[in-house]
């Protein structure tokens, strides 16, 4: 399956302290160790409170357009969003099985097989 790393963070300030170089290889260690050898890595500078996020909206046109399931490996669930209209893209984006989401800290996959529990965790996040 193939995986893609996001590292996010808010703002040009943020960039500066060094957080996505730290994510990514938090991210890569976590491809690796779960089998993940085919890893594409996301850079984004973006607040996930914004209205229009265009690199995260072209994470998700890859996935969309990918012929097999794609694995979204992020730090944090709000290392990936903040907002509700992204929780219910991603969500039928998972029930269509055409992603994984993989969240590193929280120790969360979610899936279409995901139980109901899981999911919860994932709302709260």
């Amino acid at each position: 399956m193939k995986a893609l790393l996001l590292a996010r963070v808010s703002s040009k300030d943020q960039e500066e302290n060094n957080s996505i170089p730290s994510q990514l290889r938090r991210l890569q260690d976590y491809a690796s160790r779960n089998g993940f050898d085919d890893t594409e890595p996301f850079k984004l500078v973006e607040s996930s409170t914004k209205s229009t996020r265009k690199e995260f909206s072209k994470i998700v046109e890859k996935i969309n357009h990918s012929s097999q399931k794609v694995a979204l490996i992020c730090d944090t669930v709000d290392r990936l969003q903040r907002s509700f209209k992204e929780s219910v893209l991603l969500d039928e984006l998972r029930k269509d099985g055409k992603v994984e989401l993989h969240f590193v800290r929280e120790a969360l996959v979610i899936n279409d097989g995901s139980n109901s529990a899981d999911i919860l965790r994932w709302d709260m996040g």
